[in-house]
């Protein structure tokens, strides 16, 4: 009974121990499970984006105006009028200030009444002779000349006759044809052109009333109906063809030369030409030098005073004009002009003043700035003009502006031992809060790929075998091959071999 009892004990304590040591077991187990199927490690992801990749240049700037100058008067004086006020915008040309100018004034006229008296003596002496006597060399000259006038239109008509007469003489229709057997067209009318050479004639068969039509080539083109019982127009020229109505004149060629050199009229009448152009020479020679006899009398009857006496009388209005301009820039002196459009920014001066030569108004052109920069060595080879070109200014550094690259200096400027190059960047917009002298961040963006697939370069991996990326698809992760294109300096590097959004792991 013991013994039972001892085993029973026995039996039921190992029970115990194995069941505890079963459920370790299964406890160790399950959290193992649960470790590896319900706990995601903590990465570092970032999404492939669709955006730029920029290389950059950058650099700081300041804003300056394009224009300001600091105006003085080069001479002393009491401030008569001011006729702007700080701020105000004035027009290039605008008076600014005055200086008191009234002996100036007083000098002027009494400059200008000697020269009105010199101009008057020298006007008197080349009046020269009466009205009267000048009006009639005058209207001889006239008449003359309308001699001339009239001679050369008449003598002009001759020999165009004469010319006119020599193309349009016994003009004829030949063919080079031996066999021809129709009779040739008869030419008639006045050649009224001007130019020589041939008309061509080439016959067809048509349903003109003749039966034939003909084809003009040469000095003028066109289509025209044959006819038999009255002449036709040979182009626009004036001239007129007639052919016979008891021949057949079906695919027949004829040509009209002009002049007719083979007439016997033809050696007449170019000399007659010949000599209509040697008379019509000499009538207008002629013509012109008895107006070259009338206009040097008419000269002569109506001499001036001698040149000497002239001579004096230019020299004293030149005497009298030279004191008159530098009155002039005497009293240009004791006025300030706004040499350019823009803004009173300074204005030092009040009337009854009395100033020296030192500045009293600062002007700057009105809203027409630039953003310049200095580049150092290193980066001015990377630079072309026209680059885009970002800036953020200290005093709005919310505010983004645009522009571009458009002028670098090609002298350098040595700043502790390094060469800088000024670089001026035209804004595209120019906010009304931009002042001369606001400082600015500047990125020049000297290479670019726009619009490409990205993500940030330190999400690459790069060996001599090529470039990867850790790509996490739901619960695991796969390594992916990528192609690389442009590496910006801002933080992005392009890639292929992604798709947008793609969600990728940092090495």
């Amino acid at each position: 009974m013991l013994y039972f009892q001892h085993m029973k004990k026995l039996f039921l304590g190992r029970s115990l121990q194995i069941g505890i040591a079963l459920l370790v077991i299964v406890g160790v187990v399950y959290a193992g499970l649960s470790i590896r199927g319900g706990q995601t490690p903590d990465y570092i992801t970032v999404a492939v984006e669709r955006g730029d990749v920029q290389q950059l240049v950058s650099v700081s700037g300041v804003i300056e105006s394009k224009q300001s100058a600091q105006l003085a008067f080069p001479t002393t004086g009491v401030v008569s009028s001011v006729a702007v006020s700080q701020g105000d915008d004035v027009a290039a040309g605008d008076i600014l200030v005055t200086l008191e100018s009234g002996a100036l004034q007083a000098d002027r006229q009494e400059a200008v009444a000697i020269l009105a008296r010199t101009v008057a003596i020298r006007d008197e002496l080349l009046a020269g002779p009466q009205t009267e006597s000048r009006a009639a060399t005058a209207q001889n000259i006239a008449l003359k000349q309308t001699t001339l006038e009239t001679v050369r239109t008449t003598q002009a008509n001759l020999v165009a006759n004469a010319y006119r007469a020599l193309l349009s003489t016994s003009l004829i229709a030949t063919t080079d044809d031996a066999d021809e057997e129709a009779v040739a067209p008869i030419v008639s009318g006045t050649y009224s052109c001007t130019a020589e050479g041939t008309y061509t004639i080439d016959t067809y068969s048509s349903s003109a009333n003749s039966g034939y039509s003909f084809r003009l080539t040469g000095l003028e083109s066109g289509t025209f109906p044959i006819s038999t019982d009255q002449p036709v127009s040979l182009g626009t020229c004036g001239l007129r063809v007639l052919f016979d109505e008891d021949s057949r004149y079906n695919n027949t060629q004829w040509t009209i030369t002009i002049p007719n050199q083979e007439s016997a009229q033809y050696i007449t009448t170019r000399n007659a030409y010949t000599l209509a152009q040697t008379q019509a020479f000499n009538a207008i020679t002629i013509a012109e030098q008895d107006l070259a006899v009338t206009e040097a009398n008419a000269s002569n009857t109506n001499a001036p005073a001698r040149s000497e006496s002239i001579a004096g009388a230019n020299a004293d209005i030149a005497s009298a004009n030279a004191r008159i301009a530098r009155v002039d820039a005497l009293l240009a002196e004791r006025v300030i002009t706004a040499p350019f459009a823009g803004t009173i920014v300074e204005l030092d001066i009040l009337p009854g003043e009395t100033v020296g030569t030192a500045p009293v108004v600062t002007l700057q052109a009105a809203a027409d700035f630039e953003l310049t920069a200095r580049i150092p060595e290193i980066d001015i080879g990377k630079l072309l003009f026209g680059q885009s070109v970002s800036a953020v200014f200290d005093a709005r550094d919310t505010e983004t502006l645009t522009g571009s690259v458009a002028f670098i200096s090609p002298q350098a400027t040595i700043i502790d031992g390094v060469a800088f190059y000024e670089t001026v960047i035209s804004l595209t917009d120019t906010p009304d809060w931009i002042r001369s002298g606001l400082n600015a961040d500047i990125d020049i963006v000297i290479n670019e790929q726009a619009n490409t697939l990205r993500i940030p370069t330190r999400y690459i991996t790069t060996t001599d075998s090529g470039s990867t990326v850790t790509v996490q698809a739901r619960d695991s992760l796969a390594t992916t091959t990528v192609t690389v294109g442009l590496t910006g300096n801002d933080g992005f590097t392009a890639i292929t071999g992604v798709n947008v959004g793609d969600i990728v792991v940092a090495p």
